[in-house]
Order: C-alpha cells, then structure tokens, then sequence
C-alpha cells in the first residue's frame, strides 16, 4: 500500500515546534516535502504560491483535491501548497517573507479564511513570543472566551490516544478510516448534531436534493468573527497591519500579490436558506450578519492598500444552489474536493488563468 497510494492522504503528519510559526509538519512525514508542506518536493521555482491556513492545506480532500492541486492541474501552472492547519495571517506573513521568495514565485497567493484567521491572529500575538509586539492589549483574557465556550460544545473522539497513533503510523487504519470508518463516523456525528442545540450543531439536508446533507455551526463560527467581541476586533487590527507587511514584501520582491477570501461553510448556504424560506438558528442568522460585516472591513483594507483579491462566495453560492455537496455530510467546516474545485476555478479566473469559455 505504501508503493501504490499517497501516504499523504491517510497518514497525519507528525507535528513540531516551530519559533516563527508555533507549529509545522516534520519534513518528510507522512508524505509531506522537505520544508513540511503537502506537496512531493520542493521545487526550486514555482509558477505560484499558495499560502493558508487548512483550507488551503485541502483537509477533507486528498492532495490532488486541495485548491492549489486543482489550480495547477486546471491552468497548467506550478502551484506550491504553503498551508497548514492552525496558521493565520502572521504566519501568512512569515512564509511570504521568508520562505516564498526562495522559489521566485510569479505569483503569491494568501487565502483568508473568515472561519478562524482572525483569531489565530489574536492567538498567535498572544501566544508566540515572537509576536507579542503585535499584541494590541496585555494578555489573554481571564477564564473563557466566547470561541473557549462554543468549542466545548465540538464533541470528543473516543479512544482519542490509540486512534491518533494508529492514524499517524498505520497507513491500513488510515485507508479504513477515509473509507468505511468515514461513513461511519458521518453517522455518528449527524446523530450527535441531532442531540445538540441547533446553534452549536444543525443538521440540514437540501429540499430540494434529498442527498445532499450537511451539520452547520453557527455558534463556533460567530465566536471568531463578530467583532463585537474584543479578541475578535484585535484580530482584525491584527490582520490589516499583517496585509501591510505582505504588500510592503510583495513590492521589494516584485512579485504579484492576490488575497483569496474563503466564507464559512455556514455563509456559503445563507443566499440559499433564505431563498428556501428555511427557519435557522438564531445564531446562524447572526453568523450571516456578521460575516458580511467583517467581511466588508477586510475588503476595505485590501483596496485601500490596493491589494487585489478575489471573493469565492458567489460561486460557492450558485453551486450550493445546483445542489451540489461541496461539504461533508457531518459538521466538518472544510470543503470536499467539489468544493475546492469551486475555489480553485475563481482564483484560476481572476488570475486570468483559463482559456477564455472555462
């Protein structure tokens, strides 16, 4: 099995510290390249760079089903994949300064993803000495934040200790668990959404496509982007002087800079539940509200810095509207590979990539 199919795409990686970045994948594990990034190797130039967080990395799809895969494969361009689980706008900023530059890239791309990137700015201020000159208040606050209380309400894996060993060292466990034990667990999970309060986990499937089925949380997702709450606005802060580092590097390095802003899964669906006349959550209707509302300050500072981006959530819209499963059936926030390929098209569009009628 190890001779015939990625490692990547069923073994996790092996996790290390990391002084700029907190954390990074051991070069070479599980099928990660020599710098820890899920790609075969290291190339010495790149058409392009695409830096993220674990939308960008492409969990809930295979490596040939991430975003940056699809754009190589559909433009016909060398697309270098620098996501990682975790990572936010800081260490965006590292690896575009850092890193990047030694494959002379023509293009870097950094995804923003509006699901957490704004606190992970505020954590990674906050917790790496690296970046505490960027803290904007003294310290992590005492007792538990709002994304604290709405993340206790994710559910924990069972045998967590034996299942994270074997996922990381038996490539026969990580088969079976991307095969029979998914379906299994996508199960397990709906049936816990369908025991909780619909603002921490909401089972919904489609009217009008009765196969298409999916768990939204609203509570989670609001509790990293409403900037009502202080961690959340100092994460923005936080984020617009890292996008003026990026386009001060993009300049020395003369490279062209693109910003791809990725929603929540929960935002890709409000155009439609509300066209369905769909009664949500109290939260989820809030979520939509507030994602707009941060959504729009980002796109502010991304034009006032004249930073081109390109905004997904249109096209993610039209797709959730042709009924198609661009997300896992549980409460998984990544996209599949159909979802990915969505993102992929509009960056491939926007950087004017496709051959005209694509």
């Amino acid at each position: 099995m190890r001779l015939t199919i990625d490692p990547g795409d069923f073994l996790e990686a092996t996790l290390v510290d990391d002084d700029h970045l907190g954390h990074r994948i051991k070069p070479g594990s599980a099928g990660h390249d020599a710098q820890g990034f899920r790609n075969v190797a290291v190339p010495q130039r790149a058409d392009i760079v695409a830096i993220g967080d674990s939308m960008t990395y492409g969990v809930s799809a295979p490596r040939d089903g991430s975003w940056p895969a699809q754009l190589a494969r559909s433009a016909g361009v060398s697309v270098h994949n620098m996501g990682l689980g975790g990572y936010g706008p800081l260490q965006y900023l590292h690896l575009a300064r850092e890193v990047a530059p030694s494959m002379k890239p023509k293009r870097v791309v950094v995804a923003f993803y509006f699901g957490n990137d704004l606190m992970d700015a505020y954590y990674a201020a906050h917790g790496n000495p690296r970046w505490h000159s960027w803290r904007l208040s003294e310290g992590l606050p005492a007792g538990k934040t709002d994304l604290d209380k709405a993340s206790e309400a994710v559910p924990k894996k069972r045998f967590g200790a034996l299942r994270n060993w074997l996922a990381r060292n038996s490539l026969v466990y990580g088969v079976l668990r991307a095969t029979v034990f998914a379906r299994l667990a996508a199960r397990e999970r709906q049936q816990l959404a369908a025991q909780s309060a619909p603002d921490q986990r909401w089972p919904w499937r489609d009217p009008a496509a009765d196969g298409v089925t999916t768990v939204f949380t609203p509570g989670l997702r609001l509790a990293t982007l409403d900037l009502a709450l202080p961690s959340v606005r100092e994460g923005m802060e936080i984020s617009k002087r890292a996008f003026r580092e990026l386009k001060d590097a993009a300049d020395r390095q003369g490279s062209d800079f693109w910003v791809v802003l990725i929603p929540t899964k929960e935002r890709a669906y409000c155009r439609y539940l509300d066209a369905t006349q769909t009664p949500v959550p109290d939260s989820f209707s809030k979520l939509c509200e507030a994602e707009d509302r941060t959504k729009a300050e980002v796109v502010q500072a991304l034009e006032a810095l004249e930073l081109r981006h390109v905004d997904v959530t249109a096209a993610l819209e039209t797709a959730v509207a042709r009924h198609e499963q661009l997300y896992p059936a549980d409460f998984d926030g990544h996209p599949q590979s159909a979802g990915y390929g969505v993102i992929a098209r509009e960056v491939a569009k926007a950087l004017k990539l496709l051959p005209a009628g694509r």
